[in-house]
């Protein structure tokens, strides 16, 4: 790859907020307009366009869940919903002149490192007439988001009737005075139930494990405060900081044995004395792990839906599942018109169904669920070349903005790739060494966690146990942790 004369060719996997990042970052900070961004879908958005359950929303505050570089003063609330979100994203790849470096509904199926050419083959699907195409990429950029492919548990495929997961929403099933049951008791089912306790017949709600649901300070902005963000300087700077900081605190409520552990238990326990009366469901509703463990949810609607009369919940282990009914443990039969199923991601299935075949020809996805994923800063990995991972593994939130996380891993691929174009080098790979020297440190923080500590079975953790998906520390320490690129860890050819 000739730097001197030719900007290198980059192929970036996912139109999210990930993908929109480093398109942008790309162009703006480097002036590099080879790029393709590959999607599946129909248009940017990601998550934000393919989740539109009812009562869809972001459960961070919108001020901070944005780009930096592009705030948005007409946020219509503290939390903004699915549709707002998505419009916003659009509305960035417009501006940014996005949308002409895009294929969408085109899957990218494997991709491959060339070690005769040191440049990554890429298999991709034409999802509309159903050929694949192989692209030759310089550099190889991964934007797939972890909550991603639906997890369907095996024994509800025997259901018959209507169905529909929380990420595959179909709205065409009407609920309106049936019998629905909903599986699940996470931030998706956290904020469906609220919407349709109303419109049903009857609700029944499968829990396996109670959730932490706090206060949700929600409130709308009124059209004065739309304007003050956008013409009196730094008025919206400064509830963005507030926002951060004040999430920042959290991350002391995850470590073990600390003053704000206590104090975020009194809190979710303050909201669940004052919302549900009733002494029994109360009981069933308390959370019998750490707070924190399992991810925390915000929420005012969530526990007085579950006290309405035509709404049950259930913590009995679901034994059997018939084409027509859901019998639990404890002997209750439920027969239901309609199954909704809030059963989360294959978070731990990382970039899959994609395949990536690493140096050597090992396959990437088997190596990390058989040993666990491995990657310097959750970025990039020894036996990935020229290949960058935004929100590998270990970079994921329990506390605070996703976004900022991503914009903290594009700035530091950006000055990886303007190295490689000072150097005129045409590989850059991170040494084994550093690499596991990067890993150790996340292993020993993650000690101190409640994640680390205790097992809870949430989708944090692999099949080892070990927690794979988040990031221990707070995002000002890992804002610090690359900021600066430690190019000796590094190997440029």
């Amino acid at each position: 790859m000739d730097r001197c004369n030719n900007p290198p060719k980059i192929g970036v996997i996912g139109a999210g907020f990930s993908g929109l990042c480093v398109a942008v970052q790309l162009r703006k900070q480097l002036n590099i307009d080879s790029y393709t961004v590959f999607d599946e879908n129909r248009d940017v958005g990601g998550t934000w366009l393919v989740n539109t359950y009812p009562g869809c929303a972001c459960d961070i505050p919108s001020h901070l869940y944005s780009y930096s570089f592009e705030p948005n003063p007409n946020w219509s609330k503290t939390y903004s919903g699915q549709e707002e979100i998505w419009e916003y994203l659009r509305n960035v790849a417009k501006k940014y002149d996005v949308y002409s470096n895009i294929k969408f509904q085109h899957r990218v199926t494997s991709t491959e490192w060339d070690e005769t050419i040191n440049k990554w083959h890429v298999k991709v699907l034409d999802i509309t007439n159903n050929r694949e195409q192989t692209y030759i990429f310089d550099i190889l950029i991964s934007s797939i988001g972890g909550l991603r492919v639906p997890n369907y548990p095996q024994q509800f495929e025997a259901f018959e009737g209507p169905k529909t997961h929380s990420a595959e929403w179909d709205s065409s099933i009407e609920l309106k005075d049936k019998v629905v049951a909903i599986v699940g008791s996470g931030a998706s089912a956290v904020q469906i139930i609220p919407e349709i306790a109303d419109k049903v017949k009857q609700l029944v709600v499968y829990q396996r494990n109670a959730a932490w649901v706090v206060p949700k300070m929600q409130f709308p902005f009124s059209s004065y405060t739309k304007w003050a963000f956008a013409n009196i300087p730094g008025v919206q700077w400064s509830l963005r900081n507030l926002i951060f900081w004040s999430n920042e605190l959290n991350i002391s409520a995850f470590r073990v044995n600390t003053i704000m552990g206590k104090l975020s238990v009194m809190l979710g326990n303050y909201q669940l004395n004052r919302q549900v009366p009733d002494p029994e469901l109360r009981e069933k509703l308390t959370p019998k792990y750490p707070f924190g463990c399992k991810r925390v949810t915000p929420s005012n609607e969530y526990y007085p839906a579950l006290g309405k009369p035509n709404v049950t919940l259930i913590t009995s282990k679901i034994t059997d599942v018939t084409k027509d009914s859901i019998t639990n443990e404890d002997g209750t039969c439920v027969k239901p018109d309609v199954l909704i199923l809030a059963t989360g991601f294959k978070v731990q299935d990382f970039f899959a169904p994609l395949n990536i075949t690493s140096k050597g020809g090992e396959d990437l996805l088997k190596k990390w669920k058989k040993e666990g994923p491995c990657a310097y800063m959750g970025i990039a990995c020894h036996s990935t070349p020229n290949a960058f991972f935004i929100l590998g593994p270990n970079t994921g939130l329990g506390h605070n903005s996703i976004v900022f996380t991503i914009e903290c891993q594009v700035n530091w691929m950006i000055k990886v790739i303007e190295e490689m174009s000072k150097r005129n080098a045409s590989v850059v790979s991170i040494k084994k060494s550093a690499e596991d020297e990067y890993m150790d440190s996340i292993l020993t923080s993650m000690k101190t966690t409640v994640w680390g500590t205790y097992d809870c079975g949430s989708w944090y953790a692999d099949h080892r146990g070990v927690i794979t998906a988040l990031w221990p520390e707070s995002l000002v320490s890992y804002y610090n942790r690359t900021k600066d690129v430690n190019f000796s860890h590094m190997e440029f050819l």
